[in-house]
Protein backbone atom coordinates (compact mmCIF):
# COMPACT_ATOMS: atom_id res chain seq x y z
CA UNK A 1 0.00 0.00 0.00
CA UNK A 2 2.64 2.42 0.97
CA UNK A 3 6.14 2.62 -0.31
CA UNK A 4 8.29 3.16 2.47
CA UNK A 5 11.42 3.15 -0.04
CA UNK A 6 12.52 6.46 -0.31
CA UNK A 7 13.14 7.91 -4.21
CA UNK A 8 16.56 8.93 -3.51
CA UNK A 9 16.49 10.24 -7.49
CA UNK A 10 13.68 12.54 -6.23
CA UNK A 11 16.46 14.85 -4.34
CA UNK A 12 18.88 14.90 -6.81
CA UNK A 13 20.90 11.90 -4.84
CA UNK A 14 22.06 9.30 -7.46
CA UNK A 15 22.53 5.74 -6.00
CA UNK A 16 26.21 4.91 -5.71
CA UNK A 17 27.63 2.79 -7.99
CA UNK A 18 31.40 1.42 -8.71
CA UNK A 19 31.59 3.59 -11.80
CA UNK A 20 30.29 6.50 -10.03
CA UNK A 21 32.48 6.07 -6.61
CA UNK A 22 35.43 5.72 -9.47
CA UNK A 23 34.26 8.99 -11.06
CA UNK A 24 33.32 10.83 -8.09
CA UNK A 25 37.30 10.00 -6.36
CA UNK A 26 38.77 11.19 -10.37
CA UNK A 27 36.83 14.29 -9.92
CA UNK A 28 37.80 14.72 -6.05
CA UNK A 29 41.42 14.05 -6.74
CA UNK A 30 41.52 15.37 -10.15
CA UNK A 31 44.75 17.76 -9.05
CA UNK A 32 46.70 15.30 -7.12
CA UNK A 33 46.21 12.60 -9.55
CA UNK A 34 47.68 14.87 -12.15
CA UNK A 35 50.31 16.18 -9.76
CA UNK A 36 51.17 12.36 -8.77
CA UNK A 37 51.45 11.10 -13.02
CA UNK A 38 53.36 14.29 -13.46
CA UNK A 39 55.77 14.04 -10.69
CA UNK A 40 56.20 10.29 -11.17
CA UNK A 41 55.93 10.35 -15.09
CA UNK A 42 56.66 13.47 -16.66
CA UNK A 43 55.20 14.34 -19.45
CA UNK A 44 53.84 10.93 -20.25
CA UNK A 45 52.71 10.35 -16.97
CA UNK A 46 50.45 13.78 -17.54
CA UNK A 47 49.50 12.14 -21.16
CA UNK A 48 47.93 8.98 -19.36
CA UNK A 49 46.42 11.06 -16.29
CA UNK A 50 44.39 13.14 -19.19
CA UNK A 51 43.36 10.32 -20.37
CA UNK A 52 42.01 8.66 -17.75
CA UNK A 53 40.70 11.97 -16.47
CA UNK A 54 38.91 12.84 -19.59
CA UNK A 55 37.88 9.16 -20.29
CA UNK A 56 35.88 8.83 -17.14
CA UNK A 57 34.47 12.12 -17.42
CA UNK A 58 32.37 10.76 -20.24
CA UNK A 59 28.49 9.21 -19.32
CA UNK A 60 29.46 6.20 -21.19
CA UNK A 61 30.85 2.73 -19.90
CA UNK A 62 34.94 3.91 -19.87
CA UNK A 63 36.42 2.82 -23.16
CA UNK A 64 39.45 0.10 -23.57
CA UNK A 65 41.59 2.91 -24.08
CA UNK A 66 40.22 4.71 -20.58
CA UNK A 67 40.75 0.98 -18.68
CA UNK A 68 44.26 0.55 -20.37
CA UNK A 69 44.72 4.42 -18.76
CA UNK A 70 43.92 3.25 -15.34
CA UNK A 71 46.03 0.79 -15.48
CA UNK A 72 49.77 2.34 -16.83
CA UNK A 73 48.35 4.92 -13.86
CA UNK A 74 48.24 2.72 -11.28
CA UNK A 75 51.15 1.17 -12.16
CA UNK A 76 53.02 4.80 -12.20
CA UNK A 77 51.57 5.04 -8.75
CA UNK A 78 52.44 2.17 -7.62
CA UNK A 79 55.96 2.98 -8.97
CA UNK A 80 55.88 -0.70 -10.95
CA UNK A 81 58.87 0.63 -13.05
CA UNK A 82 61.00 2.37 -10.74
CA UNK A 83 63.16 -0.60 -10.78
CA UNK A 84 64.44 -0.17 -14.76
CA UNK A 85 67.28 2.52 -14.42
CA UNK A 86 66.97 3.49 -18.25
CA UNK A 87 63.21 4.44 -17.46
CA UNK A 88 62.12 8.11 -16.79
CA UNK A 89 59.98 6.67 -13.90
CA UNK A 90 63.24 6.01 -12.07
CA UNK A 91 64.76 9.34 -12.96
CA UNK A 92 62.34 11.31 -11.61
CA UNK A 93 61.70 8.68 -8.27
CA UNK A 94 65.17 9.06 -7.66
CA UNK A 95 64.92 12.69 -7.18
CA UNK A 96 61.88 12.67 -4.72
CA UNK A 97 62.73 13.22 -1.02
CA UNK A 98 61.26 10.03 0.57
CA UNK A 99 59.97 12.56 3.56
CA UNK A 100 58.18 14.22 1.69
CA UNK A 101 54.55 14.18 2.54
CA UNK A 102 53.87 13.53 -1.51
CA UNK A 103 55.08 9.84 -0.57
CA UNK A 104 52.39 9.55 1.17
CA UNK A 105 49.66 11.04 -0.71
CA UNK A 106 51.17 9.27 -4.00
CA UNK A 107 50.41 5.74 -1.75
CA UNK A 108 46.83 6.95 -0.46
CA UNK A 109 46.06 7.39 -4.22
CA UNK A 110 47.74 4.83 -5.25
CA UNK A 111 45.64 2.41 -2.66
CA UNK A 112 42.09 4.26 -3.75
CA UNK A 113 42.43 3.58 -7.14
CA UNK A 114 43.59 0.27 -6.84
CA UNK A 115 40.80 -0.74 -4.72
CA UNK A 116 38.11 1.50 -6.45
CA UNK A 117 39.27 0.27 -9.87
CA UNK A 118 38.82 -3.39 -8.16
CA UNK A 119 35.09 -2.86 -6.68
CA UNK A 120 34.37 -1.59 -10.52
CA UNK A 121 36.02 -4.41 -12.51
CA UNK A 122 33.92 -7.03 -10.34
CA UNK A 123 30.59 -5.42 -10.99
CA UNK A 124 31.65 -5.00 -14.29
CA UNK A 125 32.32 -9.27 -14.35
CA UNK A 126 29.09 -9.85 -12.92
CA UNK A 127 27.08 -6.75 -14.88
CA UNK A 128 28.22 -9.12 -18.21
CA UNK A 129 27.62 -12.44 -17.22
CA UNK A 130 24.30 -11.22 -15.92
CA UNK A 131 23.23 -9.80 -19.63
CA UNK A 132 24.40 -13.00 -20.78
CA UNK A 133 22.25 -15.40 -18.78
CA UNK A 134 19.57 -12.73 -19.69
CA UNK A 135 20.24 -12.83 -23.46
CA UNK A 136 20.34 -17.05 -23.44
Amino acid sequence: MFDTTPDVTAFGVVPSTPLGELRSFSGACQDALLDSAGLLGGSAGLRIAHIVLDGLAQPAKPSRRTMRALDELLELLRLDHVHDPSSIEAELFAAIDPSSTCVEEICLLADQLSDLLDTYREADAVDECSGRRAAA
